[in-house]
Formats: C-alpha cells, sequence, structure tokens
C-alpha cells in the first residue's frame, strides 16, 4: 500500500513541480521513473547475496523504518532535487527488502501450497495498488479545497501517509517470530561477496528453465507499465483530472489482482508454459485497443482487463521460479529476477513519458470529425505492438 500511494504522490508532485507545461510535466514524471531505476542497476544483485547472508527479519525491520524517514522528508523539503534524492534511496532500500521478503516465503510453507503462498502474497503486493489509489483520489478531493492554504497539497497527504505505512509495517514484522532467523546460506557467511554474487549469475546462467522464465517475465508487466507511465497524461488527455488518474492507475492493478487470484483456477487445467506466453500475448493486444480509446469509463474497463492478463502471467511466473530454485541461492535469484524486472519494467515507465512529450498533441478531421491523438497514446499503440 505504502510503495503504490508513493509512486502516485512522487508522480503527482513532480507534475505540480512542472506547471501546465505537457512537455515539462511529461520529463518531471519520466524523471521520478528513471531515478527508481538507478539503484537496481547497481544494488539489486548485491541485496540478494546481502537478503542470504543476513536475518532477514532485522533487514526488512531496518529497511522499513529507512523508508519511513525518507517519505515523510520529501514533503518537507518540496523541492526536485529531493524529490528525485528521496527517491533513489527509497528504492535503494526496497532493492534489500525485497529479495528478503520473496526468499522468507517458501520457507514457511510446503511445495505444493507454493503457488497458493504466491497467490496471497502477490495479493498483497499488487492488490493493495487499487486501494492506494482510492484513497489518492479521496485525498485528491479533499486536498484541492486545501490549496489555498499553502500548506498542504494532496501530494503532500498522500506522501505523509505513505511514510506511516512503513512505520507501522516495521511493527508488524517484528512481530513475526516464526520468520526463520539468522543467515540463510550458512557455507557462504564466510565468503567473498564478490564469489556469491558470481555463483547467483553462474546459476541462472546454467538453467535453461530459469533463464527462460526471466526472459518471459521481463514482458509480464511490459505492457501494464506502459499504461502506469502514462497514466497521469492520458487522463489528462481525456480531460480529467488527479481524482482520474488515481482510479485508472487503481483499474490496472485491479485487473491484476483478479488475474492473480482467480486465473490460476480458471486456467488449471492448461500447463503454467502454455499460460504464461498466452496471457501476456493477450494483455499486449488490450494495450493496442486501449490506445485507440478516447473515453474514459471504455479504458477503464480494457485496462482491468489488461491488467488481470498480465497477473496471470506473474503469479504463474513466479509460482514456476520458486519450485525450480534451492533456498541457498535463493535470495540472489530472485533478487537478479527482481533487478532485471525493475531495469525493464521502469525503463518503460521513465522512456514511454519522454515518447509521449517528444510526440505532443495532435488533432485529426476524418470525415468532418475531429479526434485528438495525443503522445500518450502513439507511445502506448507502439508499446503494445513491442509486447505483442
Amino acid at each position: 500500500f505504502g510503495d503504490w500511494l508513493g509512486l502516485l504522490a512522487t508522480t503527482a508532485l513532480a507534475q505540480e513541480l512542472a506547471g501546465s507545461d505537457y512537455k515539462k510535466a511529461n520529463f518531471a514524471i519520466a524523471g521520478v521513473f528513471i531515478v527508481r531505476l538507478l539503484p537496481a542497476v547497481f544494488l539489486g544483485p548485491i541485496a540478494g547475496v546481502i537478503a542470504d547472508r543476513f536475518d532477514r527479519r532485522r533487514l526488512m525491520i531496518v529497511c522499513d523504518v529507512l523508508r519511513f524517514g525518507l517519505y515523510a522528508s520529501i514533503p518537507i523539503v518540496g523541492n526536485y532535487l529531493w524529490l528525485y534524492t528521496a527517491t533513489v534511496l527509497v528504492e535503494a532500500v526496497t532493492l534489500f527488502w525485497s529479495p528478503a521478503k520473496e526468499a522468507s516465503v517458501p520457507n514457511l510453507v510446503p511445495k505444493n501450497k507454493l503457488e497458493s503462498a504466491n497467490q496471497v502474497t502477490l495479493l498483497a503486493s499488487y492488490g493493495t495498488a487499487p486501494v492506494a489509489s482510492i484513497v489518492f483520489a479521496l485525498i485528491a478531493i479533499v486536498g484541492a479545497g486545501l490549496k489555498h492554504t499553502k500548506f498542504f497539497t494532496p501530494a503532500d497527504i498522500g506522501l505523509y501517509v505513505d511514510a506511516l505505512s512503513f512505520l507501522y509495517t516495521a511493527f508488524i514484522v517484528y512481530q513475526l517470530n516464526m520468520l526463520p532467523r539468522g543467515a540463510a546460506d550458512g557455507k557462504t557467511k564466510t565468503e567473498n561477496i564478490g564469489k556469491s554474487l558470481f555463483e547467483g549469475f553462474k546459476f541462472v546462467r546454467s538453467n535453461k528453465v530459469i533463464s527462460g522464465l526471466i526472459f518471459g517475465m521481463l514482458g509480464a508487466f511490459f505492457a501494464a507499465g506502459a499504461v502506469i507511465g502514462l497514466a497521469r497524461t492520458f487522463v489528462g488527455d481525456l480531460h480529467a483530472g488527479d481524482a482520474a488518474y488515481g482510479i485508472l492507475f487503481g483499474a490496472v492493478f485491479t485487473g491484476l489482482a483478479l488475474g492473480i487470484s482467480l486465473g490460476p483456477k480458471i486456467f488449471g487445467q492448461f500447463s503454467r508454459r502454455r499460460i504464461f506466453g498466452a496471457s501476456l500475448t493477450i494483455s499486449s493486444i488490450f494495450l493496442l485497443l486501449l490506445a485507440l480509446v478516447t473515453n474514459l469509463v471504455l479504458a477503464l474497463f480494457i485496462v482491468v482487463l489488461l491488467g488481470a492478463f498480465a497477473g496471470l502471467s506473474w503469479v504463474t511466473g513466479f509460482t514456476m521460479l520458486g519450485l525450480e530454485v534451492d533456498d541457498e541461492v535463493r535470495g540472489r535469484t530472485f533478487a537478479f529476477v527482481q533487478s532485471l524486472i525493475r531495469i525493464s519494467l521502469v525503463g518503460v515507465l521513465a522512456i514511454a513519458p519522454a515518447i509521449a512529450a517528444a510526440v505532443g498533441r495532435h488533432t485529426f478531421d476524418v470525415f468532418h470529425f475531429h479526434v485528438s491523438y495525443n503522445g500518450a497514446a502513439f507511445t502506448m499503440f507502439g508499446a503494445g505492438l513491442i509486447g505483442l
């Protein structure tokens, strides 16, 4: 919940600081996503080694307390430099938290329950995005009346609520005494970190199933990533504001939650590999349709379906990956996968608004009708073709 509310609030703040200029606003939003990319490039695999070599419960608690302080500081400072700096630091801390969490799940359930456990943890991760979007939409409506005070904006309020969510999470993780204590990989406790890192890369590269899964999972959020990165300018092109942005953002993750929770049951008669490839293709087709739509209600319906098939592919790939990887290298493998996915996903999130800004606004006359297709629609259509 905190991750998603923070993403909504920081992108909204970036647009507020940019003013009404279309290109400047797009580049400002792209800047937020670009700085989210940087830590994954340098720290992701190293963070996985740390997750294997240190107490995962303590690591998660420290990370949540740090994220609380960083998010709370953004509205207090209130400028571009600290917005981007704090975002980089939050992402760096999250890179240590995520593999520690993911690597802990298979230790708590038997193998035949792993898919169910993955559904629950992914629903907790992505199913909270619609909740965050509704909260942000309500904050935008309430906060609109506070703008004249010059003390709080909707983005400021969202960031404070976000910060408190991480402090609460640190307390919850502190109470989880059933988590295994100490290092998961005791054999490499005294080993050089560089050697542990190399062993993780070597394991991923040598296993054809895992390397194939990773390649497929890089595309799992390609279509959804294009929608998220362009959502703010897309709803603006449809003459809507922050509240509609929150709802559209939530629609993507409502679909993801439906795909994660119901998809494996509905398509259980098919093999996981077949489900994985087909669902990626279908989500890209829905992105092509979304790019052609100029009605907000219809766009919301399409976005839910797009997210549903992206979610189905995600939970399927995640389960297959968890069944293939041993506990000793699980932290490194998940960190490697998450780093590649973050680089791919955040790359889409960063590049898409920049392309949309370069394309700009365009109006076409078709049989005496005036149709506006702006940079966001053109970019989403291109992303759909690449995904397909």
